[in-house]
């Protein structure tokens, strides 16, 4: 890894100018989060309990293709436990398998280009289940106003079994000094507070992971990016680039949905619940870059 920042320091490829205790963005982590019970009410007599938790891993390789191009490819891999306590829906769990890969050209000093594909494979053990295929993907451009505040601007697309999802995409970030940073980048809006370059403190909202469809009887569980998690992280340098999270807050349910049975969306009304979670980070050094 300090070989390949070398390089890209090397590089024509520009990356955030402003003076900010706030840390890179993670190139890899692994990371627990717990979700409390939430209540499901459904008008055809469906009642039930559920709590869900999530082992997640994720790791991404950036390699120099060129002066202005850049290459990042990936793994990730998590693991979603649903206990649910009902008399028609049992417990199971979900596993799931991603390959992101993106694509990155640096056009001029201030603006940038990217690309970016993840096919993901999900696995439930409910009777009958089986392997769902879900793709997402989406076409990004990112432009730098002034040292402190950059736009982004692009299409992004879900492609999962009869739920597809398209969006234009517009966001912002904004260095309002070393210390505070307002981040409008969605889908991970948050306020972010670096007293030094030790410690980050975040508020904001984030995809919930307990956002999913799938099919009681029959599989094809699928991840949702239509329930929100908002909560106060705070993370703390361990050593060099590894940083240690904790956060918690309140964990949106709402993207449940239950599909090929009796039981369809419009017909549940599921709670919020609270959720914790710890993450191990792994973040360059922009000093690096």
């Amino acid at each position: 890894m300090q070989r390949v920042t070398q390089e890209f320091a090397a590089s024509e490829i520009v990356f955030p100018r402003a003076v900010s205790n706030a840390p890179f963005v993670p190139l890899a982590f692994v990371g627990a989060t717990s979700y409390g019970d939430a209540e499901v009410d459904g008008r055809e007599g469906v009642n039930a309990e559920y709590d869900v938790s999530t082992v997640s891993q994720m790791a991404m390789l950036p390699i120099l293709m060129g002066e202005r191009d850049a290459l990042l490819v990936g793994e990730y891999l998590s693991w979603s436990d649903f206990s649910v306590q009902g008399e028609q829906t049992n417990s199971f769990d979900v596993t799931s398998v991603g390959l992101p890969v993106a694509w990155l050209r640096q056009l001029d000093p201030a603006w940038q280009a990217a690309v970016f594909v993840m096919p993901m494979g999900h696995y439930d053990n409910v009777d009958g289940g089986d392997w769902a295929w879900q793709y997402m993907g989406g076409v990004f451009a990112r432009y730098v106003q002034h040292d402190r505040l950059w736009w982004a601007f692009g299409f992004y697309a879900d492609i999962a079994p009869g739920d597809n999802f398209y969006i234009p995409y517009v966001g912002a970030s904004w260095v309002i000094n070393e210390r505070w940073t307002l981040s409008a980048i969605m889908p991970w809006p948050a306020l972010l507070y670096a007293p030094s370059r030790d410690w980050l403190f975040r508020l904001g909202a984030s995809p919930s992971g307990s956002s999913w469809s799938f099919k009681p009887d029959g599989g094809e569980a699928t991840v949702n990016l239509d329930a929100w998690d908002f909560g106060l992280g705070v993370e703390h340098r361990l050593a060099a680039n590894i940083w240690l999270s904790a956060e918690a807050g309140i964990g949106g349910f709402r993207g449940l949905r239950l599909s090929g049975s009796d039981v369809e969306s419009p017909d549940l009304n599921v709670s919020t619940s609270p959720y914790v979670g710890m993450t191990l980070n792994f973040r360059p050094s922009l000093a690096n870059f």
